[in-house]
């Protein structure tokens, strides 16, 4: 029995040593995101209290502007596809990258509501964007959308959201990946891979183009992605923004929503949730789409995206 036991204090020894060669290892090859990576990145960049973000601004700067808003994992690369149709109908169009995301600075803070608000804020007053304008938001970017315009309604013409996160199942779930140590060691090994798969499913059945890989591989090789993911997790109640949707609709903001019956992610469920929160929601439902339409079936949501632009 003693011999057992010693046997098994080895072995749990030799695990957590690999695991912790694992993590270090895997740490090791990520890349510094600075000045020097922006110069030679390109691209347009602003500078704000809480670091650098990355953007994009196409269009007449006279036209009337919307800002598209990612989510989770997926940089602002995911509305590439996107961007031309509105663009074609007369907008200024905005994209911007998460901190933590793309190539926008990866700040050691929590991220948390007031990251993503602020964000947000100094966008409009950094580009000099008037107001009001349209927002638009895809998964987190929904809720990121919906809890920006309930803390400044005058600023906000129109949200239309994707997919919006916000009524989603129990998250204690995931409460194993979010655990102190376990969640950093389980982020820093497998978060990458898993928003790459997405992403992968999506260029394999030929729905999205081959050049999204080397993008989100490229964002993903810099410090700081897979901890502002967790720290996303641990800080932003995405799963349960009920009273936010419910301040907003107390205002007299148009909100549409555009959701797939297949997603997974997000569930299709959760839009009748919204509506008892959202007085005003008019819903564009896709058949059989699942949570990746942004960028996975592009023209069937920008189809969608312009009705409800149009609509009055």
């Amino acid at each position: 029995m003693r011999r057992w036991s010693k046997y098994l204090a080895w072995t749990a020894l030799l695990l957590l040593i690999i695991a912790a060669a694992a993590y270090v290892f895997a740490r090791a090859g990520l890349k510094e995101l600075d000045g020097n990576a922006r110069d030679e990145l390109g691209g347009l960049y602003l500078q704000t209290e809480q670091g650098v973000l990355s953007y994009t601004r196409e269009g007449n700067s006279g036209a009337p502007a919307i800002i598209l808003v990612h989510g989770f994992s997926t940089p602002k690369f995911v509305w590439e596809q996107v961007t031309p149709y509105l663009l074609e109908a007369g907008y200024q169009v905005i994209t911007y990258d998460h901190f933590g995301r793309g190539f926008s600075d990866r700040p050691e803070v929590p991220y948390d509501s007031a990251l993503y608000q602020g964000e947000l804020a100094s966008l409009i007053t950094g580009l000099e964007l008037v107001t009001p304008l349209t927002l638009v938001g895809y998964s987190m970017g929904g809720a990121n959308v919906v809890d920006y315009s309930a803390s400044n309604p005058e600023e906000i013409k129109q949200l239309v959201l994707i997919a919006p996160a916000g009524y989603m199942p129990d998250a204690g779930s995931r409460s194993v990946l979010t655990a102190p140590l376990l969640g950093e060691w389980l982020f820093t090994l497998i978060g990458r891979q898993y928003a790459y798969a997405g992403i992968e499913a999506e260029v394999s059945a030929g729905r999205a183009p081959d050049d999204m890989l080397p993008k989100f591989e490229e964002q993903a090789s810099y410090k700081g992605y897979t901890d502002a993911m967790l720290s996303t997790l641990r800080n932003y109640p995405m799963d349960d923004l009920s009273q936010r949707y419910q301040v907003l609709g107390t205002t007299d903001i148009p909100v549409t929503a555009i959701w797939g019956t297949a997603d997974e992610i997000v569930p299709y469920d959760g839009a009748a949730l919204m509506a008892e929160d959202l007085p005003q929601l008019k819903l564009i439902t896709i058949e059989d789409a699942n949570h990746n339409m942004t960028f996975g079936q592009a023209s069937v949501v920008t189809e969608a995206l312009l009705a409800a632009l149009d609509a009055p």
